[in-house]
């Protein structure tokens, strides 16, 4: 037995077995996870924004006061910083899984050598990245789309933005990531 109540003409709500069913505007959906409701809002929802360049920044090497954008628009590329706690947790495997998102490429900000806070966080830092682009290059792709940087806090606060939206820069001149499209 079904029963049907309309609230509008666009939809209706049935009851059958204890499982509702839900039409809105012509489109089936089910809770339960019918493969027919995810290949309709797939077809639906617009493709995700990924971020074009990652920045990672370590906190350790950020100026007191100072606060650099978490996202922004650069020459039309979306830019994404995420504070790390130190450089050297930067594992190599999270680097890569930016690169496989779709971003051009990443910058990772560390403290310069022989000036870690946290003892050898940059030197682990610079052996990550340097591992990523021995993969990238095996690959095909250009190693420069892994950027390592060295800031210190002693350094003046607005040296920390040029540097980062140079690095920036370099990385969007090469284009869209050709894995971005492999999928």
């Amino acid at each position: 037995m079904h029963n049907c109540r309309k609230n509008n003409p666009s939809l209706s709500i049935r009851n059958r077995h204890n499982q509702s069913l839900v039409f809105i505007n012509e489109i089936y959906t089910d809770p339960k996870g019918d493969p027919r409701v995810l290949n309709q809002a797939s077809a639906l929802m617009p493709e995700a924004l990924s971020p074009d360049v990652v920045v990672y920044l370590c906190t350790n090497c950020l100026p007191q006061g100072v606060d650099l954008p978490r996202q922004w628009n650069q020459d039309g590329s979306r830019i994404l910083v995420r504070e790390v706690p130190c450089s050297g947790k930067m594992d190599g495997q999270y680097l890569l899984h930016a690169m496989e998102g779709g971003a051009r490429g990443f910058c990772v900000v560390a403290c310069p050598k022989g000036d870690c806070h946290l003892s050898q966080g940059n030197y682990r830092a610079e052996i990550r990245v340097l591992t990523v682009q021995r993969l990238l290059a095996e690959i095909g792709l250009p190693p420069e789309r892994a950027q390592l940087v060295h800031f210190s806090q002693v350094d003046p606060p607005r040296r920390l933005e040029q540097l980062v939206r140079s690095t920036v820069e370099r990385i969007c001149a090469m284009g869209e990531n050709p894995l971005h499209g492999a999928k």
